[in-house]
C-alpha cells in the first residue's frame, strides 16, 4: 500500500523533519519519543479521536481543542502535524501514520526493531548484554521493545526482521517432550 493515506502523511512528515533536521538523529529521536507518547495517549484514551470525527464540531475548534491538549507539551513539528490531521479529518489514523512513520525512521538510521519477550521483567543488566548481543548480530544499532508473557516460564523469544531466535524454557520443554515421544515405541 504504497499509496495509502498512512504512507502519505508519514512520508510528508519525515520530508518536513528532513528540511529542518537534515541527518541529525537527535532531533528525530525528540520527535519519535513525542509520537510514541501521543500515540499511546490515544490508544488508552480515544475521546480526542471521537471528538475529532463529530461533523458538527467546526474544524477551528477541534483544532482549538488539540492545541489546547498539547502545546507546550510537544515541539511545533508534531504540533503542527497533529493540527494538520485534525483539519484534514486525519487524526483518527494517527496509529497507522505512527507506524509508517517509525518504519520510515528506523530505515533512515539503519536501526532495526528487536522485541524481547520474557516470563518476568528483564534487568538493566539482562537489557544491556541482550543489545549488545544483537547489535553483533544485526550488524548495527537495535531499538529493544520487551513484553512479558508469563508463558514462557522462562528465557527470552527474541524477534527481529521476520526472524527468531527461541531460548525460552517452554519451547526446550516442548521440544524435549517431542523427542521423547519419538523415543518411546
Amino acid at each position: 500500500m504504497p499509496n495509502s493515506v498512512e504512507n502519505i502523511y508519514s512520508s510528508a512528515f519525515l520530508e518536513v523533519l528532513e528540511e529542518k533536521h537534515g541527518n541529525d538523529k537527535a532531533g528525530y529521536a525528540l520527535i519519535m519519543s513525542e509520537l510514541s507518547g501521543i500515540n499511546d495517549a490515544l490508544t488508552a484514551s480515544p475521546e480526542l479521536i471521537s471528538f475529532s470525527l463529530i461533523p458538527t464540531v467546526s474544524r477551528g475548534d477541534k483544532i482549538g481543542v488539540v492545541k489546547n491538549i498539547f502545546s507546550g507539551k510537544v515541539s511545533a513539528e508534531v504540533l503542527n502535524f497533529l493540527c494538520v490531521l485534525t483539519e484534514k479529518n486525519r487524526l483518527s489514523r494517527f496509529g497507522g501514520i505512527y507506524r509508517g512513520f517509525r518504519s520510515l525512521y528506523y530505515e533512515k538510521f539503519g536501526i532495526t526493531p528487536v522485541t524481547v519477550s520474557s516470563a518476568f521483567a528483564l534487568t538493566a543488566e539482562q537489557k544491556s548484554k541482550i543489545t549488545a548481543k544483537m547489535e553483533k548480530i544485526t550488524g548495527g544499532q537495535i531499538e529493544l521493545s520487551e513484553k512479558t508473557d508469563k508463558n514462557l516460564i522462562g528465557g527470552v523469544v527474541v524477534d527481529y526482521s521476520g526472524s527468531r531466535i527461541d531460548g525460552s524454557v517452554k519451547t526446550r520443554l516442548e521440544t524435549l517432550k517431542k523427542e521423547i515421544a519419538e523415543t518411546v515405541i
